[in-house]
């Protein structure tokens, strides 16, 4: 263990050595193509917030802003399908006034959409055309049969409780999104579409009635009875078959995210937009994919996808970088890959040696989340943009 930190910090020290003396090979270090940001609802309440992130982008050379446009089933634009955010003046569009204001410059906007998560407040929507009060067979389901709309939300919940959600298992849920994001590319001209929470709240969720019936017509089997071992050894069904429902169930569930994706895609494509989709997915495929049933490798591979950023806000260097090689080792396309990186938990040092090693390692494109004004008006962002921005010509 000793020798491998002593390799570590003989490493960062040769690496430090060569970027102060900006004598860094140039074939050791890619030139970055994306230099990605993500802004939340928070920080565009008001033109001068906005006007905040344009000058930072500019100053830091940032080329893409993942700018929050839904929140919580809300709409930080115009929009005649969903109740706007809260917070927000009525007469105020955050989405305009950033496409005006980036207009002649290179940074695209990218409509960040927080997809299958619906409410987090402790308290409910004051809009009461909002999805939470229209559409009570629309919510997920635990394995218990209970819904997310029966949760109380003054009550305090558990530190991994993120918040209400719809059900990717219900085609109505499905239908509502898809025509919220169509009216939001005919109506503005945005650069893409960034998919956020694009996946179930957890494995013991994904239990919606209407999914169990589908999949009971198919395979004549209550997926909640395999679950609870119902249909397992114990009770007469050879092994084979249990394995194989298993198998038919998950790939059910994943399937209802990836046929989800691939809709818009082709959405964008029948109108002949000329329109990017990514999606922010869990940086582990295995535990994304079998988890939270997000098969990002496969919407990579079947180009349903533009490209993903990898939301690796690990805190710990190794388990970061443990990531990244798995990555590389499945030879991806690294055009379509982005390293996300958080800011929230750790500091500007640590932050600057990942990237570093990620653009050492052939990783070219990079997203940080989140901006926050005030890490801008005291520079904190300073050495991490200096990383993300030296390039020898």
């Amino acid at each position: 263990m000793l020798n491998y930190v002593n390799r570590k910090i003989k490493f960062f020290f040769i690496v430090f050595l060569f970027f102060s003396l900006n004598i860094f090979p140039k074939s050791l270090l890619p030139k970055i193509v994306d230099n990605s940001l993500w802004v939340k609802s928070t920080s565009i309440l008001d033109s001068s917030s906005v006007d905040s992130v344009y000058n930072f982008a500019i100053k830091n050379k940032v080329n893409k802003l993942f700018y929050q446009v839904r929140f919580r089933g809300d709409a930080l634009y115009n929009s005649e399908l969903v109740p706007k955010h809260e917070k927000l003046d009525s007469i105020f569009d955050p989405l305009n006034y950033i496409l005006e204001k980036v207009d002649s410059t290179d940074i695209e906007i990218h409509a960040w959409f927080n997809t299958y998560i619906l409410w987090s407040s402790d308290k409910k929507p004051i809009n009461e055309n909002h999805l939470y009060y229209n559409c009570e067979e629309c919510f997920e389901v635990d394995l218990n049969g209970k819904s997310d709309i029966s949760i109380p939300l003054h009550q305090i919940h558990s530190k991994s409780w993120e918040g209400i959600y719809l059900s990717p298992l219900n085609p109505d849920v499905n239908t509502h999104l898809l025509n919220v994001i169509n009216e939001l590319i005919k109506n503005y001209n945005i650069h893409g579409i960034h998919l956020d929470y694009l996946r179930y709240q957890d494995n013991f969720y994904g239990y919606n009635q209407y999914g169990l019936k589908e999949f009971e017509d198919k395979f004549l089997i209550n997926p909640v009875d395999l679950k609870r071992g119902i249909i397992s050894e114990r009770f007469g069904y050879n092994k084979e078959y249990v394995d194989s429902m298993q198998t038919n169930w998950e790939q059910f569930k994943i399937n209802k995210i990836t046929q989800f994706v691939r809709s818009i895609k082709y959405l964008i494509l029948n109108d002949s937009l000329n329109l990017q989709v990514s999606a922010a997915v869990k940086p582990d495929m295995l535990e994304a994919k079998y988890r939270w049933f997000q098969d990002w490798e496969s919407w990579i591979e079947e180009d349903i996808i533009d490209f993903c950023i990898i939301m690796n806000y690990y805190d710990d260097f190794d388990k970061y970088n443990s990531i990244n090689r798995i990555i590389n080792s499945r030879n991806l396309d690294k055009d379509k890959i982005s390293i996300g990186i958080s800011v929230y938990n750790q500091n500007q040092s640590i932050i600057s040696n990942k990237i570093l090693l990620s653009r050492i390692e052939g990783f070219n494109n990079f997203s940080i989340f989140p901006y926050n004004i005030v890490k801008d008006t005291t520079n904190w962002y300073n050495p991490i943009y200096k990383t993300l921005n030296f390039y020898i010509d």
